[in-house]
């Protein structure tokens, strides 16, 4: 029985013991050369972008202390992806859990003379993570939008991503971990052209890729081993290279008019008399209750910026051809908005959706856009006067508590939310209609914070309560039946409330 127990029944339980580890973790598939520190940063990235905050907070237990000015930058950085209030209840958890070193490089209030730096800085970013592509993109984004092309030169890669403390590569890594479970196919490749650029191997971004399954689920994890298989890995290998010389970089940009949607003299764009409106009424938005003071436009225009965020482009092009020619400029402005509530990818795949379905020609007016220095940018100060809850007692709320999260966060949101992107002029489209389309973007369970300040905001903007309910009785449609039954629970804790005059009882029932 000794040695029995010695040489067969010890060695087979060690055995098990080793396979069991094996499954409950990530996938042992790749070559395991991504060290340990980039590994548990991406792993901090993965979890933010999906939103498990209980796992975030036993990962960020485990991160070294000397890892904590890395991990906070690669928490921040998913204000490009998932937009701030995702970002703002990742910080919120890792601050419960203690952050011992962090990096404020851009404290409230912006500078004037930093922001002229910021255009440079994005270029300089751009061609370290796209190579011979960056002129290609860098345009491909202007044809989109001119001030979406601005956001992404100045705010993504010159304000965020080209922030010290982490390298190209490891940000890169992070990026495709963010974005591994959210099936964008075109960032899902880009993202990893762009880690191959910044330095990265195949083998370390295919065990990246390996541990979608233990953030964002084995259903994900099919789906990524699905693309990762039709794609060309010769193509794949060594990235983008970096151009050495200026007939290297103009033959990369020419190439960006080749097959595509968007064409550089703009003849993209369709004249007014091309767009057909169907003369009936949206199925979707007859079928909803009237509400008095709501109309099929604002609702609409709820309707685009909540399937932007939702990434549910079928329904976003449906959407887009109930809106008149005049009405184009403000459903724009809706998925334009809508970078602060989900990231830059999906305004991205929106914009791109809404070109090939049609824009008109009078929704851009590129002498305006370009010289956005004047049009667009209000700075902190502005962003300040543009916030709806400037005039209440929770404004000082949200200052304190962001804050304390990290003051650089507070600066993006009063400099670029709201100094930038709120404040844009748009003829028909007022404060109040770009508060309910913010609410119908974050009527999720995962923004229940954000949608009470922005509750709060279409109350103080002149939005009633029956108009702010009839929005988010659109939530079942965009988000799903369990959202809509939370939603509707949490109204029910407030029903009693008659006077709009109370500005905070409504937030505090919600609440």
């Amino acid at each position: 029985i000794f040695f029995r127990q010695l040489f067969f029944v010890a060695p087979m339980m060690r055995l098990r013991a080793l396979a069991c580890t094996k499954i409950s973790g990530i996938r042992q598939l790749s070559s395991g050369k991504l060290d340990a520190e980039t590994k548990q940063l991406c792993a901090v990235a993965g979890y933010v972008a999906s939103g498990n905050l209980a796992q975030l907070a036993r990962t960020w237990e485990q991160l070294p202390r000397h890892q904590h000015a890395a991990g906070t930058e690669v928490v921040l950085q998913n204000v490009l992806y998932n937009g701030i209030p995702r970002t703002k209840m990742a910080l919120s958890t890792i601050c419960s859990v203690g952050v011992y070193d962090r990096v404020i490089i851009d404290p409230y209030p912006s500078l004037e003379s930093k922001r002229k730096e910021l255009a440079d800085t994005g270029e300089e970013t751009i061609k370290a993570f796209y190579g011979t592509r960056a002129e290609r993109f860098m345009k491909a984004t202007m044809l989109l939008q001119p001030a979406y092309g601005y956001w992404v030169r100045d705010f993504m890669y010159g304000r965020i991503l080209s922030r010290p403390g982490v390298s190209h590569r490891t940000r890169a890594l992070c990026e495709l971990s963010s974005l591994a479970g959210q099936f964008v196919f075109p960032q899902f490749r880009t993202c990893i052209m762009i880690a191959l650029t910044a330095g990265a191997t195949m083998e370390e971004v295919r065990e990246v890729l390996d541990m979608t399954g233990s953030i964002w689920g084995v259903e994900k994890q099919a789906m990524v081993d699905a693309l990762w298989r039709d794609m060309n890995m010769k193509r794949l290998r060594g990235g983008w290279s970096k151009p050495d010389d200026d007939e290297t970089k103009q033959q990369a940009a020419k190439q960006m008019v080749r097959g595509e949607v968007l064409q550089e003299d703009w003849s993209h764009l369709r004249k007014p008399e091309n767009i057909l409106v169907p003369n009936w009424r949206h199925p979707y938005v007859r079928s909803f209750r009237t509400v008095r003071g709501l109309s099929d436009t604002t609702r609409l225009l709820a309707l685009i910026s909540a399937h932007t965020a939702s990434s549910n482009l079928s329904r976003l092009r449906q959407d887009w051809t109930y809106l008149a020619e005049d009405q184009h400029q403000a459903g724009l402005e809706m998925v334009l908005q809508s970078v602060t509530q989900c990231g830059f990818p999906r305004v991205y795949n929106a914009l791109r959706t809404l070109h090939a379905q049609g824009v008109s020609r009078s929704a851009i007016h590129l002498d305006q856009e370009h010289s956005i220095e004047a049009y667009g940018r209000r700075g902190a100060s502005g962003g300040e006067d543009a916030m709806p809850l400037k005039q209440t007692g929770k404004y000082d709320v949200l200052v304190e508590t962001v804050s304390t999260m990290h003051p650089d966060l507070l600066t993006w949101i009063l400099d670029f939310e709201y100094g930038e992107v709120y404040p844009r002029e748009c003829p028909g489209l007022t404060s109040t209609d770009r508060e309910l389309a913010a609410i119908g973007c974050l009527a999720t369970a995962s923004s229940l914070e954000e949608l009470r300040f922005h509750i709060m905001g279409a109350l103080k903007a002149g939005a009633s309560l029956e108009q702010i309910r009839g929005i988010l009785d659109q939530t079942g449609f965009v988000w799903g039946r369990n959202s809509q039954a939370v939603i509707d629970g949490l109204w029910l804790e407030f029903a009693h409330i008659r006077s709009e005059q109370d500005m905070g009882a409504p937030i505090r029932a919600f609440g």
